[in-house]
């Protein structure tokens, strides 16, 4: 095991997705892995009107407080309908009250949490992280550059494009380091063998980003060729349901194709373990976590050419287990999905496991950062001042006052 480390974790209320489960896994895996963390975050004194229903990170949390340090205030409607210099200055002030001065803190998407960070980045050294190839995060990394001690690029592409727009950035300041998960355990069922394919989806339902609407064209075409398949999708919402039954019967594809709705985890496993190959149609990603679930539990992968994924067509293991096409290309799409299905699923499922734990493993991501973190440095850094007087945090809060009462007036 490496050398005793010290790391911190700075995250917005609630989870959102992948960003933020994984920032709770590496926290978990570092402490337990005998290294001491810091997490900061708020704990909202009662559920955000904006929450969504999702959980709150402090509760994500509170199964790993025995083992790491937990840096949290309560917060309310001030802060959730506050300013962004509101919140960030109390991000600010919680690195400052509970973590020691040089131990380098990691941070979430959020502009609040980039900007709290900055202002104290000469105390304790900010680890930015650019999770998507999207203008948002060359925006925010453009703006901190020079605050932060390390920029870690999710994927290849992601660390290109921003060292293009910034090229004052020393290339040793940034590395490319996807998210890691926590490999399930190998299932021996997986994929049965027979004449259908077990296709799957995994997603937002929409065209602005995940491209729904090209996956009704390649089921479309993998119908008219008499390909024996079934499409589940995991993640559409009852609106998306009847819209895209529409479209999926008017491409001859409406019988072979199952809307399962929102799954937990566990489920989207049993879903992926079951499964020949995950199709993803997207215009862009980070480098997306479904891939990586996918390939550990076993299943084969079909993915546009995009961030995150272009990096790993050519891998070692790819060969029986992954292809890639080119965003919108639906003929070269329906091919390599035939292409993939077509290699034995024993041997399949083996390369697609080893891919896995060979790129995606949560141990082999935080070694990655690990080397990172013992360069990651304050010694230099000018910080991003706030405007958070106290004029300005009252402001603040009599604009959070004044949200509140007014949705209080809609209902």
């Amino acid at each position: 095991m490496n050398a005793r480390k010290q790391l911190a974790f700075l995250c917005h209320p609630y989870h959102r997705g992948g960003v933020t489960r994984w920032m709770v896994d590496a926290a978990a895996h570092a402490a337990k892995a005998g290294h001491s963390v810091w997490f900061v975050t708020v704990q909202p004194s009662a559920e955000f009107h904006n929450s969504g229903g999702r959980e709150s990170i402090w509760s994500l949390l509170q199964p790993h407080s025995g083992v790491m340090t937990i840096v949290t205030e309560k917060a309310g409607y001030e802060f959730e309908f506050g300013t962004e210099e509101y919140r960030a200055a109390i991000y600010a002030k919680l690195i400052g009250k509970g973590v020691p001065q040089g131990v380098p803190v990691i941070i979430s998407d959020d502009r609040a949490v980039w900007a709290g960070a900055a202002a104290v980045a000469n105390r304790n050294p900010m680890v930015g992280v650019l999770h998507c190839d999207d203008p948002y995060y060359y925006e925010i990394g453009r703006r901190y550059k020079d605050q932060m001690a390390a920029c870690v690029c999710v994927s290849e592409r992601v660390k290109r494009l921003f060292l293009q727009q910034c090229p004052d950035v020393p290339v040793a300041k940034v590395s490319a380091i996807p998210c890691g998960i926590n490999l399930p355990p190998v299932r021996s069922e997986g994929s049965l063998a027979g004449d259908t394919t077990r296709l799957v989806f995994i997603g937002r339902f929409n065209d602005e980003q995940k491209r729904a609407g090209d996956l009704v064209k390649i089921a479309g075409v993998l119908a008219a060729q008499h390909f024996p398949f079934h499409l589940d999708i995991a993640g559409n919402d009852e609106l998306s349901k009847q819209e895209y039954s529409v479209y999926f019967q008017e491409a001859g594809a409406g019988d072979k194709v199952t809307f399962n709705g929102w799954l937990n985890a566990g489920q989207v496993n049993d879903l992926l373990s079951r499964a020949d190959v995950l199709v993803l149609t997207s215009n862009f990603e980070g480098t997306p976590l479904v891939m990586m679930e996918a390939l550990a539990a076993g299943c084969g992968f079909a993915g546009t050419r995009v961030s995150g994924i272009e990096d790993y067509e050519h891998h070692a293991f790819a060969a029986d287990c992954f292809r890639s096409f080119d965003v919108g290309d639906i003929t070269e799409a329906a091919k390599e999905i035939r292409e993939v299905s077509a290699i034995p699923v024993s041997q399949r499922r083996a390369a697609a496991r080893k891919l896995a734990e060979a790129e995606f493993s949560i141990e082999v991501c935080m070694e990655r950062y690990y080397r990172v973190l013992d360069t990651a440095t304050a010694s230099g850094i000018t910080p991003a001042p706030l405007q958070a007087g106290g004029l300005q945090m009252m402001r603040s809060r009599l604009m959070a006052l004044a949200r509140v009462l007014k949705l209080s007036l809609r209902k």
